[in-house]
């Protein structure tokens, strides 16, 4: 997920499916709603970039599209000066 502005928009054009499609589709098999399940896999995304690359925690962020550090440095449970 290399692009920042990988967004619900962006995934329905991807898997073909309308907002609605993808929102039912992903709740049904994750329980979640369709941006907090694209969060999901943002902070997945960046603790294996933080596991296999040099990459200082805030270069991680903003590779994956997390515009807020506060709120990924509580998810990942690091500071931003790790």
């Amino acid at each position: 997920m290399h692009e920042q502005n990988f967004g619900v928009p962006k995934l329905c054009r991807k898997v073909g499916m309308s907002r609605t499609q993808l929102h039912n589709k992903i709740k049904a098999l994750t329980g979640h709603s369709t941006s907090q399940f694209n969060m999901k896999v943002r902070i997945h995304q960046a603790t294996k970039l933080l596991r296999t690359t040099e990459m200082n925690i805030s270069q991680v962020a903003l590779e994956v599209g997390i515009e807020s550090f506060p709120y990924f440095t509580q998810k990942i449970g690091l500071s931003p000066s790790k």
